[in-house]
């Protein structure tokens, strides 16, 4: 390998480790290669270019406008009207409000499309609650953070999306293909709660006076929330529209919803939305662009290609290279944020798996499992710490009480990683694959 992509490579895994921005850490990694490598100088340009190219293009326009989608749908209150829904729904059985905890997780989803973001708008609602309910915050803190992973594997899907202008993969496909994945996660965290439940005696917390008109009145507020990604989903499977366009369409319904329905979006509000959209979506831009320059590098040096003559020179069996890539993954999980690790690895990776006959709709809901799993393994955990900080807990405890939830959630990677139908039957049942 040659000594310039080794002290680019070494480089960034160095300042990721002391904890620099990752943002500072991918540009500088790479710019370094063009000053260490001989005759590059005169290619510098060639930063810039692929800096910008990688940007451009039309799918990432989604990102920002789900982003949007889902700060309306937040400031609107709609996450109090789905954890109402989730207590009409699962509020009566023992250990309720965990349960509407990860119900609510599971809905939320379809709105935000992000882990983070369904921890910031759901986690103050749902810790509070619980810990009026009797709850110890810290278990509070970690069934939110636990429940928040399964959201950006349920449709839609900001990392699908990511891994899909990375890979030239039906974002579609990966849509459908993730939804079964991550109903099972939150079957799982539901499970480990029964038993948790049961063991701690924790109390049911039904909707008081429960009448037939109380009923369809929470299911006519929540109705709204629900009825989003149907329309996103539907859209983009039918035809009818891009997945771009379809963000644009949820940003559309978001502000009628919020000036029509509920009546509660004002226009200071939707600038504020604005900013804080702005400034999260300029991050991952940035990110975007500083990791094509490296992708670009690792395609110059041949690094892909060398990699699928190792693993043919290794004979690894399809088996054994998934475990290793799930072990790759889970890792750098430990200290790389998950659409770093998408941008990084989602291109380098895939042919690989896909040359030894694994579908790429496969194994990127794969990769979104493992590096959503991430976000709640520390020490790098960026969920673990904002759980912490929304619920004023130890990160230690949290991550104790967390550990039953990260056991079952690397349950059902496996079963993704090894049963393929999981992730295949729907977008097959759809027509997107033989």
């Amino acid at each position: 390998m040659d000594y310039a992509l080794i002290t680019m490579i070494g480089l960034l895994l160095l300042l990721m480790f002391l904890g620099s921005p990752v943002i500072f850490a991918i540009g500088f990694a790479g710019l370094s290669y063009f000053f260490v490598k001989p005759g590059m100088t005169d290619m510098l340009h060639m930063f810039s270019h692929k800096f910008f190219t990688g940007m451009d293009v039309f799918i990432w326009l989604s990102i920002p406008l789900f982003i949007i989608a889902g700060e309306i749908m937040t400031s609107i209150g709609m996450t109090d009207r789905l954890v109402q829904f989730s207590r009409l729904l699962v509020g009566r059985w023992r250990g309720g409000l965990a349960y509407v905890n990860v119900v609510g997780s599971m809905m939320f989803s379809g709105v935000s499309g992000s882990a983070l973001a369904d921890i910031s708008a759901l986690g103050p609602v749902e810790i509070d609650m619980m810990k009026k309910d009797g709850y110890d915050a810290d278990f509070a803190a970690a069934v939110t953070v636990s429940s928040a992973i399964q959201g950006p594997i349920i449709p839609p899907s900001i990392p699908l999306i990511i891994f899909s202008s990375l890979t030239n993969t039906s974002v579609a496909a990966l849509f459908l293909g993730g939804a079964i994945p991550g109903a099972l996660m939150g079957i799982a965290q539901i499970i480990v709660i029964y038993f948790i439940a049961r063991k701690n005696n924790f109390p049911a917390n039904p909707i008081k006076a429960l009448t037939l008109g109380l009923a369809f009145k929470i299911f006519y507020n929540a109705f709204w929330a629900l009825f989003m990604p149907l329309i996103i989903i539907g859209g983009i499977i039918s035809g009818i529209f891009t997945a771009t366009e379809a963000a644009s369409i949820a940003v559309a319904y978001a502000i009628v919803v919020g000036i029509c329905a509920y009546r509660s979006l004002s226009l200071k509000q939707l600038w504020a939305i604005l900013d804080r959209a702005v400034r999260t979506s300029a991050s991952v831009y940035l990110i975007v662009g500083f990791a094509s320059v490296i992708s670009w590098i690792l395609a110059n040096e041949r690094v892909p290609s060398e990699l699928t003559m190792l693993v043919e020179t290794l004979d690894l069996q399809p088996w054994m290279l998934l475990l290793c890539l799930n072990i790759f993954f889970l890792i750098n999980g430990l200290w790389i944020g998950d659409s770093v690790q998408l941008l990084l690895f989602a291109p380098l990776f895939t042919p690989i798996v896909a040359a030894m006959g694994v579908d790429p709709v496969q194994f990127g809901v794969i990769m979104v499992v493992n590096v959503m799993i991430g976000l709640m393994t520390p020490p790098y955990g960026l969920g673990l710490y904002l759980g912490s900080a929304i619920s004023g807990q130890p990160l230690a405890n949290i991550v104790r009480k967390s550990f039953p939830f990260l056991i079952s959630n690397l349950i059902v990677l496996m079963i993704v990683t090894y049963i393929p139908a999981v992730s295949l039957t729907l977008p097959r049942l759809f027509g997107f694959l033989n």
